[in-house]
């Protein structure tokens, strides 16, 4: 028997061919057995995906009810309690630069 493995045909035929051989000899002692495992392994997969999809979209609903509520914030003009506005010498200092004291400066600082 000849097979043209430069087709995908002839591998596809080939490898089905083993295949079958190779579960005609198995099956007649461990089929139902090898099944039996197959699906209690797949149904832990499943089980294992379904576990973790649901985790993931609890942590997404909670994130983007999160998100929605500081939108809603910031529309009515409330800021959100873990971004407070900076007091007034924290705003004028974060647009200050840092600069030389003029001499007046200098001699208020010694006094103090």
């Amino acid at each position: 028997m000849s097979i043209d493995f430069a087709k995908k045909e002839a591998r596809e035929g080939y490898l089905q061919s083993k295949l079958d051989d190779l579960l005609d000899g198995i099956n007649a002692s461990y089929g139902q057995s090898l099944l039996d495992e197959l699906m209690s392994r797949l149904e832990a997969t499943v089980d294992d995906f379904n576990k973790e999809v649901d985790e993931l979209m609890g942590s997404l609903k909670k994130s983007s009810a999160e998100k929605e509520k500081l939108i809603q914030q910031i529309k009515a003009g409330a800021m959100p309690k873990a971004e407070e506005a900076p007091t007034e010498q924290e705003s004028s200092d974060d647009v200050e630069e840092p600069r030389e004291l003029s001499e007046w400066e200098k001699r208020l600082e010694g006094i103090s």
